[in-house]
């Protein structure tokens, strides 16, 4: 993939700006006051090097189609979430255990248990643009029994990877539930996304790994690999943010694009020097926390290198998103529950937790 940083305005025309790679230099100067022996130079430089390429976007941006036998190559149908009903003394533990994300992310929304209807509209746009309408939604929910159904259902994963590595993330999620230890995740084997932040970048970069696998030919084989190798998971990420920023763009939706250099910047620095804790001795404690303040450095630095450039257009509030298939694909409203050819699906409101919230 070639590193760029080129914008795209309305018009659809797109102009490259070389000028992504300064902060790199910055970075790279940032850890080299960090003292370490120096033979452990080479993988600093690494970690430097695979952080440069976060948010290098190739143009024009390629919307998923996974259905060539359809009309425009996509398969619309009715987006199914969920939402967890309110439970105060559960989702305050939820806020406490995930403070230290929060502080990562310099983000209060981070898995704070209640994600607003405009967080999940800019979902349902995203879903429905790149054809993975198929994909289950969780909103702060707890229901082992539910995903193990559809860990059975999916029968795009093959029985090998879903009864084998899936049943494991079965396990993972029904003792460590995502109710209580938060995170944003999409969940290859039960085809699920399962969210308790209210951050767009954030939902939309799980989103975006559900775009990839669907583009997979061996899914199964490639959640495997990709979601569990040290290495190798965090290229996903890489790609996802990528992808998000490259949505953003093509959008013009500055707001999530900012919003993604400020928040997916910092946890991509803590993941990428993550690993490299077995190689610090001393300083391990510290690398992740390193990584996050160099990722902070980053994503503001192209930040503030993109926004004086940028169309006046995109600076107010992003273009509206044409439809991306029949008129059954038109936006829903964020007051409107979500149905299925079952019936009701969206329950438990923001508005509602909000106000027993302050109560």
């Amino acid at each position: 993939m070639r590193c760029n940083s080129s914008r795209v305005h309305g018009d659809g025309n797109h102009v490259t700006d070389t000028r992504c790679w300064r902060w790199a230099g910055f970075a790279v100067a940032l850890i080299a006051m960090i003292p370490m022996p120096g033979r452990k130079s080479a993988w600093w430089f690494g970690c430097i090097f695979v952080l440069g390429h976060i948010g290098c976007v190739t143009t024009p941006y390629q919307f998923g189609r996974f259905h060539p036998g359809e009309p425009e190559g996509a398969a619309l149908q009715p987006i199914v979430v969920e939402s967890g009903d309110y439970h105060p003394t559960l989702d305050k533990i939820g806020r406490i255990v995930g403070m230290p994300a929060r502080i990562m992310t310099l983000n209060k929304k981070v898995n704070n248990h209640e994600i607003s209807p405009e967080t999940l509209e800019k979902l349902q746009e995203y879903m429905k643009s790149n054809d993975i309408t198929d994909v289950y939604v969780a909103v702060n929910m707890y229901d082992p029994k539910g995903q193990w159904k559809r860990l059975k259902e999916n029968d795009r994963i093959d029985p090998l990877w879903r009864y084998s590595l899936g049943t494991m993330s079965w396990l993972g999620y029904t003792i460590f539930p995502n109710r209580v230890f938060g995170g944003d995740r999409y969940n290859a084997f039960t085809n699920s996304l399962n969210l308790s932040s209210d951050v767009p970048a954030m939902v939309l970069s799980e989103a975006a790994y559900a775009k990839d696998i669907h583009s997979q030919r061996h899914p199964g084989a490639y959640a495997a690999i990709v979601n569990d190798l040290p290495v190798l998971s965090v290229w996903r990420q890489s790609k996802a943010a990528s992808d998000v920023l490259g949505y953003a763009r093509a959008q013009n939706d500055w707001p999530v694009e900012k919003q993604a250099y400020h928040v997916l910047y910092p946890h991509m620095g803590s993941a990428i020097f993550g690993m490299g804790a077995p190689f610090a001795g001393t300083y391990a404690p510290y690398i992740g926390i390193g990584g996050a303040v160099v990722g902070h450095t980053a994503g503001r630095t192209v930040a503030k290198l993109r926004e004086p450039k940028l169309p006046e257009s995109s600076a107010d509030e992003p273009l509206p998103l044409e439809p991306s298939g029949d008129g059954d694909s038109q936006k829903p409203s964020a007051e409107e529950p979500l149905r299925s050819t079952t019936g009701v699906i969206m329950h438990a409101s923001y508005e509602e937790s909000q106000a027993d919230d302050s109560d």
